[in-house]
């Protein structure tokens, strides 16, 4: 299998990139790793958010 090392500066900007209307991506995201029944931890994590952020996503 071909390993790609990818720098934290370049993981950050394409998590930045890949939500063109940010918002409503993000919330959308968040929305969609809840109905797989991720983890708040693991959903907070994974999108770079606080769990605060997350609750109010919820509602």
């Amino acid at each position: 299998m071909l390993k790609i090392d990818f720098t934290q500066e370049y993981i950050d900007k394409l998590h930045y990139e890949r939500y063109p209307y940010p918002l409503v991506q993000k919330k959308m995201e968040v929305l969609y790793l809840k109905i797989q029944g991720i983890k708040h931890k693991d959903i907070c994590s994974w999108c770079k958010i606080e769990k605060t952020r997350l609750i109010n996503s919820l509602h």
